[in-house]
C-alpha cells in the first residue's frame, strides 16, 4: 500500500493478493461500460479524412480501434479497410477502388503504404501543376503600321506626345 498512489488506494486496499488487486484495477478501469463501446463504434463511424494529412486520418481511425480492442470490442481487419476506404473522399477513388476489387483482404499496414503514396502523389501533381510555365502571346506593331500616318489612332498618340 505505500508504494499506490492515493487516487487508487481504495480501490486495492481490500484485495487479500496481488492478483486480486488486479483484478479490481483492471475492473475500474480497463473496462469500458456498453455506452463507452457505441459511443466509440460511432466515433469511428463518422470519421473522414476532410482536410486531415493520410497520417492524420489512420492515426485517428487507428487509435479509435486500438481503444475499441482495449474496451474487449475489437474492430476485424475487414471492418476496418472498409471503413477506411470510406472516408476517403473522391481523390481516392482510384485507389479505393483498386483496394475494393482484390480477391484477398489487404492488410491494414499495406493499405496504409498504398495510400500514403498515393497521396505524395497527387502532392506531386498539384506542385506540377502550379509550376507549369505560363506563357503570353505579345503583339508588337508591325513596320507597315509605325509608318501609317492616316491610321488614326496613331495620329492620336503622336498628337497626345507632342
Amino acid at each position: 500500500m505505500a508504494s499506490v498512489e492515493p487516487t487508487i488506494a481504495p480501490t486495492v486496499a481490500a484485495a487479500n493478493s496481488s492478483k486480486l488487486a488486479w483484478v479490481a484495477l483492471h475492473t475500474t478501469y480497463a473496462n469500458r461500460s456498453q455506452t463507452d463501446v457505441f459511443s466509440l463504434r460511432d466515433q469511428l463511424a463518422r470519421v473522414t479524412k476532410e482536410s486531415r494529412s493520410i497520417i492524420e486520418y489512420l492515426h485517428t481511425i487507428r487509435s479509435l480501434s486500438d481503444e475499441l480492442a482495449t474496451a474487449g470490442s475489437p474492430v476485424s481487419n475487414p471492418e476496418l479497410i472498409i471503413k477506411i476506404l470510406s472516408g476517403l473522399g473522391t481523390e481516392f477513388r482510384e485507389v479505393s477502388t483498386a483496394i475494393r476489387a482484390c480477391d484477398t483482404a489487404v492488410p491494414y499496414e499495406e493499405l496504409f503504404e498504398k495510400i500514403l503514396d498515393h497521396e505524395l502523389f497527387l502532392r506531386h501533381e498539384d506542385v506540377r501543376k502550379l509550376s507549369s510555365p505560363i506563357t503570353a502571346a505579345v503583339a508588337t506593331p508591325t513596320k507597315s503600321n509605325t509608318n501609317n500616318h492616316n491610321n488614326p489612332r496613331q495620329n492620336n498618340n503622336s498628337q497626345q506626345w507632342h
